[in-house]
């Protein structure tokens, strides 16, 4: 998905001869904490509420041209770029931009979560199990091989590198509920099956494998 597919209409813009009371109202009425400035219908800024409670009311937001985030996401970037910016800069909303810097939209924390959400399929059955492998280890050729050997499919994979170990956390998204041969099949393959969430309960192996890294990291 592309940023400006996710975009929304709807908030107001501001303008430099817009007072900070006004602002605030704003704010208060769609309940953010930041707002856009456009100078006809350019991106000039975010300005956020913490900035405007620190002025005067009475001024306009030209007073705070200095105090303006320029942060905004490109309409032909990927959304996931968006996560990046909410995290980097603790945004409540983010204004997507053309190539001529006009706003066409916005993208608001809770329009991110549901993106995020339809984007990793969260809302699909399926199991999930999070594996722990060497990265040296690591081959999605095999990974798919093993669970389509048990006639499943991966829907979702994810990965980060855990500098604590060393370890490659992998975590899949699986297209049915039940996993124990899928397990047992990883298992077989020197896999560390850190966490499983389906009907299958956790074996006893599954968790002295858990509980064997837990006790190492608290090394």
């Amino acid at each position: 998905m592309l940023a400006a597919t996710i975009a929304i209409k709807g908030l107001p813009y501001l303008h430099l001869e817009d007072t900070v009371s006004f602002a605030l109202q704003c704010m208060d009425d769609f309940d953010v904490q930041h707002l856009v400035l456009i100078k006809e219908e350019y991106f000039i800024g975010i300005i956020s509420k913490a900035d405007l409670l620190d002025t005067d009311e009475t001024n306009t937001l030209a007073t705070l041209s200095d105090s303006l985030l320029k942060v905004g996401i490109g309409a032909t970037a990927h959304f996931l770029t968006a996560l990046d910016l909410f995290t980097k800069h603790d945004l409540t909303l983010l204004p997507v931009l053309n190539e001529q810097q006009e706003c066409i939209g916005v993208i608001t924390q809770s329009q991110l979560n549901d993106s995020i959400a339809h984007f990793l399929g969260v809302a699909k059955p399926g199991a999930i199990l999070v594996l722990s492998v060497s990265p040296f280890q690591y081959s999605l050729s095999e990974m798919s091989r093993i669970v389509e050997s048990n006639n499943a499919q991966i829907l979702q994979l994810n990965s980060f590198f855990d500098e604590a170990n060393g370890a490659l956390i992998v975590t899949l998204k699986l297209n049915k509920d039940e996993a124990g041969a899928i397990i047992a099949t990883f298992q077989r393959y020197d896999y560390t099956v850190l966490h499983y969430f389906g009907n299958t309960p956790l074996n006893n192996d599954i968790e002295n494998h858990y509980h064997n890294l837990m006790n190492y990291l608290d090394v």
